[in-house]
């Protein structure tokens, strides 16, 4: 099986979503899409800079923890800030 940022990104969610209530996991982490994989940096789109603030501040270890289980030691979560709603 071919490891892409969709198929990593799903495995850091089950992780995420046993670790968390129920309403967070919905609230701010169905939202987000992942984008790409590349060099054991994981690129995940999230919709606006105050989401991305929130997860830095309160989801920073566990996503650093869920990101190095899928990816090794070496790897890192990169954002893309999704700038307008007019998708």
């Amino acid at each position: 099986m071919t490891v892409t940022a969709t198929s990593v990104w799903k495995n850091c969610l089950a992780f995420i979503q046993d670790n968390i209530q129920p309403q967070a996991f919905k609230t701010w982490f169905e939202p987000i899409k992942p984008v790409r994989l590349d060099n054991n940096a994981l690129t995940i789109q999230v919709p606006n800079k105050f989401f991305y603030e929130w997860l830095e501040e309160h989801y920073v270890n566990l996503l650093k923890t869920t990101i190095r289980r899928e990816l090794g030691d070496r790897g890192r979560l990169e954002y893309q800030i999704l700038m307008s709603q007019n998708n």
